[in-house]
């Protein structure tokens, strides 16, 4: 589609309590051409609906072309800056505050009131527009009729700022600096933090949020700020920033603990109630997205499609450990990312009227299609975990080997100084969180030389592992706390090592509460609560069991696996004052066994 057959309206909607939201309609110039009303898909953002820019080329602007595609297949999209961002009114005094719950429902409202609507209503979006899809949910006035994300973070906490309650640092610094420049309509702040990709037009063209059209005061070929601009971005001074938040060894201190998560009781009723059909595309090492995911699909009882697959956060490049190219440095560009979600509002929107709707929602729904590694196939199942699965245990062992017999010594162990400088890069499941950026399986055969390690013997047939794995540890250490990182890997022929998942766990948190955990989860339920936390007596035995990020991959005959310890990972988590460096000792012996169960299908 060519500039001139798109426009950017942008305008000012009032919400229940004055603030005014800007949001930005993006429509056909051809108004002769282009008469008929259409379903409406709202993003609702954290990172700026529209940008200001010295040439106000609307190709130049980042969500154009996705506007440009669904308005060819069909659909008008809807961009709004989320209260407190962009050029909206407001604060924030935490991320996803109740006020922006409440705020989807009035916009999808008023967007289904347009005359270029024809009353029906999509949400969607990646990452933070992913959240607010979710939520979008609890409200669902009756013109929502589907919600489509991909990436969604169902409980941020534990699946991404600090998982296995370990302080993610890097996310915390880069998305809290990157959002407060935003906020702040700061486009050198924005640029300084490295984490936002400026659009192809280059950095420089770039000015800052999009003004709405009644801003007159403001000019979007140079940098003068309007009045409904600068009042707005005024608001945003009291706003919460993730960056500068001094509390996140407990969930209940932190602001996940004090906001309505998307699975608090009230909201999951309201959900369920509403019924409204969703759609989630997770990545298999992007964060702990995917793990969120499916506890979402066995926890909720509405309509929910889960897609597991080979992508990074946004669904833009390839993620395969096994593939010849893409493991080291060369990404591999996906086509048409934007496909799958047109596939799924077309599945809805365009469904044939004749049918019946209750049949074709049933079918669509109630599944979770995976993608196995290693096997390049797609799979289906309405079951998760598999019904069909058969928990493999292997054991830590002599000699550094995993194996299948329990151990026999009764004094069996190895000790390991952590190397506080062990890491796993800035292109792995967490870093992918800066949107455009590729995840990358380098060889760790180098890295692995400052772990502790533990190998099987080469497979003597193919296994297929999908599912959750468990590691169940007996430690000893010289510190009070520690970090204890696992690694899943494999082994080829050649020696070269590649990671398949990986799971964490602070020994402050090892408690294994036998409280019921708020959603359905697949391993030990760690609380992160200050009621269960349990410092680490040195020198005596400790328990420590976590779950490892779920994964589907088929590993050959004649690979090898690895299991992995690390004490921790500089490139992303946050080091624990005084525990930085301990010595651990490993119990591998009759009294105390440590191993880590595989599920194979």
């Amino acid at each position: 589609m060519n500039t001139h057959q798109l426009t950017c309206k942008s305008v000012y909607v009032k919400m229940r309590d004055g603030i005014r939201l800007a949001v930005s309609i993006w429509l056909a110039n051809d108004t002769e051409k282009y008469r008929d009303k259409r379903p409406a898909v709202v993003i609702t953002t954290r990172y700026w609906r529209a940008m200001a820019s010295q040439l106000d080329n609307l190709e130049f602007q980042r969500l154009y072309y996705w506007a440009a595609y669904l308005y060819e297949q069909g659909y008008v999209l809807v961009t709004v800056d989320a209260r407190g961002s962009g050029a909206s009114f407001g604060s924030r005094d935490s991320e996803m505050p109740h006020a922006e719950v409440d705020d989807a429902g009035e916009v999808i409202t008023w967007v289904a009131q347009q005359t270029w609507c024809d009353g029906r209503v999509a949400t969607t979006g990646t990452s933070y527009s992913a959240n607010t899809t979710l939520y979008s949910l609890v409200a669902a006035p009756s013109a929502l009729k589907l919600s489509v994300c991909r990436a969604p973070d169902y409980d941020p906490y534990r699946h991404l700022v600090a998982p296995g309650g370990i302080v993610n640092r890097w996310f915390i610094e880069a998305w809290g600096t990157s959002t407060a420049a935003q906020d702040n309509n700061d486009i050198q702040a924005l640029l300084d933090t490295g984490y936002w990709v400026p659009p192809e037009s280059g950095a420089d063209n770039v000015l800052g949020v999009r003004p709405v059209d009644e801003d007159t005061g403001h000019s979007l070929s140079y940098n003068t700020e309007g009045s409904l601009l600068a009042a707005a971005v005024a608001d945003h001074k009291a706003n919460f920033n993730l960056a500068l938040a001094n509390e996140m060894t407990f969930i209940e201190n932190s602001q996940f603990g004090s906001n309505r998560p998307f699975f608090a009781p009230s909201y999951q009723e309201a959900i369920e109630k509403n019924n409204i059909p969703l759609v989630v595309r997770c990545g298999w090492h992007d964060a702990g997205t995917q793990l969120g995911a499916l506890s979402l699909f066995v926890s909720f009882s509405n309509p929910i499609q889960v897609i597991l697959g080979p992508w990074n956060h946004e669904g833009s490049f390839l993620v395969d450990p096994f593939h010849p190219e893409g493991r080291d440095s060369n990404a591999i560009l996906l086509d048409d990312p934007m496909a799958p979600t047109v596939k799924s509002l077309d599945a809805i929107f365009k469904q044939d009227k004749r049918a019946n709707n209750d049949q074709q929602t049933c079918e669509q729904f109630g599944i979770v299609e995976y993608f196995t590694l290693g096997e390049n196939r797609w799979k289906t199942t309405r079951v998760w975990p598999l019904p069909q699965t058969k928990i493999k245990r292997l054991y830590l062992s002599a000699e550094h080997q995993l194996g299948t017999s329990p151990p026999a010594s009764q004094d069996g162990c190895d000790q390991y100084q952590v190397n506080p400088n062990t890491g796993t890069g800035t292109n792995n499941r967490w870093h992918a969180q800066s949107m455009e950026k590729p995840i990358f399986f380098p060889n760790r055969q180098e890295e692995d030389k400052k772990l502790l390690v533990y190998d099987t013997p080469p497979l003597e047939n193919d296994i297929e592992i999908t599912g959750h794995p468990v590691v169940h540890l007996w430690i000893r250490s010289t510190a009070t706390d520690g970090q204890f990182f696992v690694y899943l890997e494999v082994i080829d022929p050649e020696g070269q090592v590649r990671m398949l998942t990986e799971g964490q766990l602070r020994g402050l948190h090892r408690k294994v509460s036998d409280e019921t955990p708020p959603y359905t989860m697949f391993g030990p339920y760690h609380s992160f609560k200050e009621k269960d936390a349990q410092p680490l007596t040195p020198g005596e035995v400790a328990e420590i069991t976590f779950d490892l990020y779920p994964i589907s991959v088929l590993l050959k005959k004649g690979l090898r696996l690895r299991l992995a310890i690390a004490g921790a990972d500089k490139d992303v988590f946050a080091p624990i004052a005084g525990s930085e460096s301990p010595e651990i000792t490993v119990e591998r012996n009759s009294v105390y066994g440590s191993y880590i169960d595989i599920p194979l299908v």
